[in-house]
């Protein structure tokens, strides 16, 4: 059990043997006829009201109000929200990653927008160092990779006393894991499931041992909640993003776990849960004009925008990739198989972390300092294994026993 729990953490970046004290999701009261027979119009109106609800049952007046904004629908949805009860410079907001990616750029430009008090945290200007990787450790409970989390240190001394606001689970209930096409087994799921969230892709650390065994599952009908939506809520929300984007050290408010509004968006038909259908149509309505902004998931296009609209706007963005005019952006961090190899201060924390994992004999079934020399000498990108490899020995030095 042991070596198969390393084994999650080292294919996955996180420990499947791992129990979230923290944060539970209640599913057991999924009615899929509940709804059968109501409108569209009317389960907008219903879930309109259900996420105002949501909101006004955690808000506090004479409160500051923190909101990590990204390019995503599920922080602007709380945005959008707290804005029906205080006004914005009584909001505060930041946005982190890399400039020119999505979550970056239309963060800040919502926040601009919308008057909120913003600062952006530009991630190629942060200096990783050992002791403040070591606290995020602590705070992640040991649990997850590193280096992928804004200057922690500084969002402390920034926004001291600010009631933190968490999208938690947003998109999840929504149905942004509901597909077209389902796992039928059980043995199916898991193996796709490992597949999806592989961490670890350009080589494999493990010993060749599966660790199916500690994918957990909600063993509940696949009529009301599929297998694959079981495994990602059971696991990779609950035991990756939760401690993630919920380390310790702030007080949340998690308005996605708001009882009614899980009851409501996993017994609506699955035809408005895929593609988050119904979820898109409630901001919509509910917030027009925080909605008329870019969003993400549109490839920086308004949530209303035409299917045609998006389609060119996708396929313009494949062609300057393509040509190379543009980075990707969707994704939010930075380039760690050449900032490894570039910026000094990150090599030093990722090779001193990875020698030292070595020197512990731990993982004896494969050559540490070799993929360490392979990535510098430019001869493979093995940043997501040295990554992974460095975080652990962290977590080791914070305190993880194996």
């Amino acid at each position: 059990m042991y070596v198969n729990n390393l084994n999650s953490f080292l294919k996955l970046g996180y420990f499947l043997d791992f129990k979230n004290k923290d944060i539970s999701i209640d599913i057991s009261n999924i009615d899929k006829s509940k709804y059968e027979n109501t409108t569209e119009n009317e389960l907008i109106s219903i879930g309109s009201k259900v996420w105002r609800e949501s909101i006004s049952s955690d808000f506090k007046t004479n409160q500051k109000h923190l909101v990590p904004i990204s390019g995503g629908l599920d922080s602007r949805a709380i945005l959008a929200g707290l804005l029906e009860h205080t006004e914005a410079k009584n909001i505060y907001t930041y946005t982190f990653g890399t400039p020119n990616t999505f979550d970056y750029d239309i963060g800040e430009f919502v926040a601009k927008k919308i008057g909120t008090n913003h600062t952006s945290f530009d991630l190629t200007k942060y200096i990783y160092t050992q002791d403040e990787l070591q606290d995020i450790s602590k705070r992640v409970g040991f649990q997850t990779i590193l280096f992928h989390h804004a200057p922690v240190w500084q969002v402390d001394k920034q926004y001291l006393g600010c009631q933190n606001w968490c999208g938690f689970m947003g998109d999840p209930l929504a149905g942004s894991k509901l597909t077209q096409t389902s796992s039928t087994s059980l043995e199916r799921a898991k193996e796709i499931f490992t597949q999806k969230n592989r961490y670890v892709s350009s080589l494999d650390l493990t010993n060749g041992k599966s660790f199916n065994e500690l994918i957990e599952h909600n063993s509940i009908k696949e009529s009301d909640l599929t297998l694959d939506e079981q495994l990602d809520f059971q696991n990779r929300q609950i035991k990756y993003i939760s401690p993630h984007v919920l380390m310790k050290g702030y007080e949340y408010k998690v308005p996605f776990l708001y009882q009614p509004w899980i009851d409501l968006m996993l017994s609506i038909p699955n035809s408005d849960r895929i593609n988050q259908n119904l979820y898109k149509k409630i901001l919509l309505r509910s917030f027009p004009k925080e909605f008329s902004y870019k969003t993400k998931i549109n490839f920086g296009l308004a949530l209303g925008a035409s299917k045609n609209a998006i389609f060119m706007k996708r396929a313009q963005g494949k062609v300057l990739r393509t040509l190379k005019l543009s980075g990707n952006k969707t994704i939010n961090y930075l380039d760690f198989n050449e900032n490894i190899r570039n910026k000094e201060y990150l090599r030093n924390i990722i090779q001193n972390n990875v020698m030292d994992l070595k020197g512990r004999n731990i993982i004896d079934w494969i050559d540490l300092e070799c993929i360490l020399k392979n990535h510098l000498s430019n001869k493979g990108n093995h940043a997501d294994a040295l990554m992974v490899l460095a975080s652990l020995e962290i977590h080791l030095k914070s305190g993880l026993t194996l």
